[in-house]
């Protein structure tokens, strides 16, 4: 896997200015996201956090499983996601970093994250999933998504080409570069299903992470 990826300002330039021009990733990633969601299996009254909101397509699909009594909360870096979000979505969003969560220990039911994680240095993402377990729930669960590795020879194809371009120019492809996350999901104390989904040759990693009803205790974000 490639350790380093674009630094967080460029990551915010690049996605304040992309606007909904990041809707056309839809023809690569739709199908994953579509099962994705069913894994959440977000429901009424559920406590949901959405980090990386995108355009906030899947922030609005949240919003209408948990309705009519639950919460979804949304996270991101870049404002111009979370302007497009608020027009799709009426929920809670802050401005913010996954690897310093603004939110209480034990907060939410469920946590959602779709190509989000592949934009974030190798080093950081262990952290991130940290923050991630300790905001959820004992026995809570998560759906995160990221390009992944190919499996078959379209998708292998797919992805030499992609990293060619990335190690020129990775800002051409938003920072997003290929990773495998389950061991490190396991390692974070989640037990993991893993799925690839390949959808015109781009390969993306879905992974349910059931947390285990033990947790110990970490860092209060108020």
């Amino acid at each position: 896997m490639i350790d380093q990826t674009i630094s967080r300002r460029d990551a915010r330039h690049i996605y304040d200015n992309l606007g909904h021009a990041l809707d056309r990733a839809e023809r690569f990633e739709a199908r994953a996201k579509e099962l994705a969601l069913n894994l959440l299996a977000a429901g009424p009254g559920q406590q949901v956090l959405h980090v990386g909101v995108g355009t906030g397509a899947e922030h609005a699909a949240l919003q209408h499983a948990v309705a009519p009594n639950g919460l979804v909360v949304g996270c991101d870096l870049s404002r111009g996601m979370l302007q497009l979000t608020r027009l799709r979505a009426d929920t809670p969003l802050c401005e913010g970093d996954a690897a310093r969560l603004p939110f209480q220990t034990h907060r939410f039911d469920r946590l959602f994250s779709a190509y989000m994680l592949d934009l974030l240095p190798l080093a950081e993402i262990p952290l991130v999933l940290a923050e991630f377990r300790r905001v959820l729930q004992p026995g809570g669960q998560l759906v995160l998504v990221s390009l992944t590795t190919g499996v078959d020879v379209p998708s292998r194809c797919f992805v030499a080409g992609w990293t060619l371009l990335y190690r020129i120019a990775p800002q051409r492809l938003g920072g997003c570069r290929p990773l495998q996350l389950s061991d490190m999901l396991q390692q974070a104390g989640f037990a993991v299903e893993r799925h690839v989904v390949v959808q015109r040759g781009f390969p993306s990693e879905v992974l349910l992470g059931r947390a285990s009803k033990i947790q110990a205790s970490g860092f209060r974000f108020q």
